[in-house]
């Protein structure tokens, strides 16, 4: 067939009935497959997996309220303190009533909690004694005892031993606490501590 002839009628009728059989092309869609909503507490293999997501939760928020504790505490204690006199541990403290201060130093007021910093180096002790106070303190805790250990080496015992008076006269743990005596007087190796009410 030549460029540019006409078809005559004959040949245009089966062209229109050709083209009126061909179908148009559609693009094939994927096929969505039904969504199989299972619980996930349902799931036997993630069972575990959702009570540590539970209390991992748990220990966030517990953390988050720590630490804006922590911020407001030590915001009130980077206030200009008034100088306060050097706690010696046996000795009673100044502001603190008699009666309470023979209860301490005779082993009559038990601690409620206990901090054993056995094994730790003194940069982390110094940490963990002081949240663990502030800890104490803002749950209304009133007794305390903190175990060093003697230590060898030394005539004043360990690190950590030697150093816990002066952790005790830092300024943020000082003003929590009220009295301070070894539960032991022949074993320097631990320390119980009256803090003040949480107010």
């Amino acid at each position: 067939m030549a460029r540019g002839r006409q078809l005559n009628k004959e040949e245009q009728s089966l062209w229109d009935q050709f083209a009126n059989q061909i179908k148009g092309i559609h693009q094939n869609k994927p096929r969505e497959l039904p969504m199989v909503k299972i619980a996930f507490d349902e799931r036997p293999d993630n069972h575990k997996k959702l009570l540590g997501n539970i209390t991992r939760s748990q220990r966030l928020v517990q953390t988050e309220n720590f630490i804006q504790y922590y911020k407001l505490f030590k915001k009130k204690q980077e206030q200009p303190l008034e100088q306060k006199p050097f706690i010696k541990i046996g000795e009673k403290q100044a502001g603190l009533d008699t009666n309470t201060w023979k209860k301490l130093h005779k082993g009559h007021m038990q601690p409620e909690k206990i901090l054993d910093l056995h094994g730790y180096t003194a940069q982390r002790a110094f940490f963990v004694l002081e949240e663990f106070l502030i800890r104490s303190q803002r749950n209304n805790i009133r007794c305390v005892e903190i175990i060093t250990g003697i230590g060898t080496g030394y005539k004043e015992g360990g690190i950590l031993k030697r150093e816990l008076p002066y952790w005790l006269n830092r300024p943020a743990i000082q003003a929590l606490i009220l009295g301070t005596t070894y539960p032991a007087q022949w074993n320097g190796g631990a320390v119980r501590v009256l803090l003040r009410r949480n107010r």
